[in-house]
Parts: structure tokens; sequence; C-alpha cells
């Protein structure tokens, strides 16, 4: 019989308490990044809601500047293409720099929800909104990810693939639980992305430095591309409701976009013990972890090439990237 001991790390669980305010200079190495510290279209957004006052900045940002904020107001409807949602967004628009077809990129932004937000209540309607999202750029369905915000809570959405998703059961469509709203706290999200219509891409995310989502399929729809939106859109819900976007930020690197003050993401050491040495290697170069010292031991209770023990144990956090005996 043989003994493998191995490192590893899972998707991690989500996290309910934001972490409190940090001085976020941005990397000087990062690909773009903005900041509005003008006005909420600074770095190339275009606002799209009813009207200019709908977009303002406000102080203080997540990196002690400034933020913009998107509000809406009750009868902010059928404005690009919005149909009777309430909408106030901004976009950076179609580029070949970003959001193509096997490009490998990182991204940062941290929102909050003020204390006028209105978490989507459950009714007789279906009631939701979306706070973020990198859009396909065809005219229908499901944007490529989006953070969607639901009477349940929070959930990142992926959609892609060569079917264009229109709804949850379509195929290509992946969820992941984030957690409740909570009002008046910064979310800092990060994310690892790979841009692909096939089965080759990727996209994990973490909130504040855990990681919640490990996913791997389509990305993309099949001859499209996508672009980011900063968003507040959601069935009218008859008040107005904010939504605060700061600090967004992509590079080439998970260095060039997270926090300065963060120990970077941790996840949780995945349980491998009883998979074969194969399986357990795969779970932990998966999730990010890499394999450490591997002992064969004769055992008289484990199948011969399987896991009996790992360190650090199953649960434990540790940073991305770290071997796992």
């Amino acid at each position: 019989m043989t003994l493998l001991r191995a490192i590893a790390v899972a998707a991690a669980i989500f996290v309910l308490a934001p972490p409190p305010p940090a001085s976020a200079q941005i990397s000087p190495n990062a690909s773009w990044s903005c900041e509005f510290v003008n006005s909420p279209t600074d770095c190339g957004f275009n606002l799209q809601a009813f009207a200019s006052s709908r977009a303002t900045t406000v102080s203080p940002g997540r990196d002690g500047t400034t933020a913009a904020e998107l509000t809406t107001q009750p009868g902010d409807s059928n404005l690009y293409g919005s149909g009777t949602a309430e909408r106030a967004d901004m976009d950076i628009g179609i580029s070949t720099s970003y959001c193509n077809q096997g490009q490998d990129e990182w991204w940062a932004h941290s929102l909050m929800f003020p204390q006028n937000y209105v978490i989507p209540p459950a009714g007789s309607v279906w009631n939701w909104g979306v706070v973020f999202d990198f859009h396909h750029t065809g005219p229908t369905g499901q944007p490529n990810f989006q953070i969607a915000s639901l009477p349940t809570g929070l959930e990142f959405w992926v959609s892609g693939g060569p079917t264009v998703v229109n709804g949850p059961t379509d195929p290509g469509f992946h969820s992941v639980a984030i957690g409740p709203v909570t009002k008046n706290v910064w979310y800092d999200f990060m994310y690892h992305v790979k841009w692909s219509s096939g089965s080759d891409g990727f996209f994990q995310a973490w909130l504040n430095g855990q990681q919640l989502m490990n996913y791997s399929g389509a990305t993309l729809y099949v001859g499209e591309s996508c672009y980011l939106k900063l968003a507040n859109y959601h069935t009218p819900l008859g008040v107005p409701i904010s939504v605060i976007h700061s600090r967004v930020v992509r590079g080439a690197t998970q260095a060039d976009v997270q926090l300065p003050s963060s120990p970077g993401p941790k996840v949780a050491v995945p349980n491998v013990v009883g998979q074969t040495q194969a399986a357990a290697a795969s779970a932990l170069t998966g999730a990010g972890l890499t394999v450490g010292a591997v002992t064969m031991q004769s055992s008289s209770t484990v199948a011969a090439g399987s896991v009996i023990s790992e360190s650090p144990p199953a649960g434990t956090k540790v940073a991305s990237g770290s071997p796992v005996n």
C-alpha cells in the first residue's frame, strides 16, 4: 500500500464581512485603470442613463479619493434596450485590448451598496438586479459574466459556448452564490479569466481575498467578444436606487490589480484523502495550488495509490500557488 501526502486548494466559501478601508494605489504595471478622479465618465466610460445627473462622483472612494455613484429614479426604463427594467449603467466599449477570444486577463473592482440600495424583494414577480458585467456583443441573451442581485443574495453568473444563454436552465450557464447584500461596506472583487468560446476558458473570482469561484468552460459566445459595464440595472421597485463603483483595474498578473494591502487571495485546502494520486494532483492544480512532497508508505487500511493524509489539512486557508504535501 502507499501513502501520498498532498497539499491542495478548492473553491473558497463566500465571505460576509468586507475588509476595512485600505490605501489602494494602482500598480504602475496595470494595463488600464480608473478611479473617477474628475467625473464618472473618466477613462472613456459611456453613460447609459436617463440623464447625466444619474451618474455623480462621491467621496471617499475605495482608495480614499473618489468613486462613481449610479442612481436610477422611478421610470428610468426603456433605455438602451432595458425594456421595463430601470437602468443607470456605464460601459467602456468594445476593444481589441481586452475581452477577446484567447486573451488571459486579471481584473479588480470595488463596489458598495449605499443605504438607499433596495435588495430585490421576493414576490409574485421575479425581481432581480445586475451591478457589474462583461456584456457580450450580440443583441440577445445573458452577458458572459455578471454579478446578479436577487432576493436570495448576490451571485456570480457565467454564460458562454456555441449557443446563446437566455436563462439559468440553458446549456452553458454557471452560477455561484456570493452571499447576502451588506450595505455601506466595500466589496473588493478580483477576477482571473481566460476568454474563450471553448472548453479551455476559465473564470476565477475572489471577494475580499477569498476565492469563491473556480469555473472551467466557455466564457464567450462563438464569434463574439465582450465589454465591461459598471451597472445599476434592475426591475422597477418604485424608489431611487444607487450603486457605488470604485477602483477598476485590468492587468496581466494578480500583482497588477490586487489591493497593495491585501496578502493576496487565499483558498481552502480541499479534502483529497481517499483519492488517487492523479486525482488529488488534478484537484490541487485545478484549484491553483501545487503538489508538494509525496511520500510513499505501506498501509493496511488504504488502497494502493490513494491519499491517506494531507498537510496542511483540508479546510486550511492558504495562499494561491502554495504547495500541499
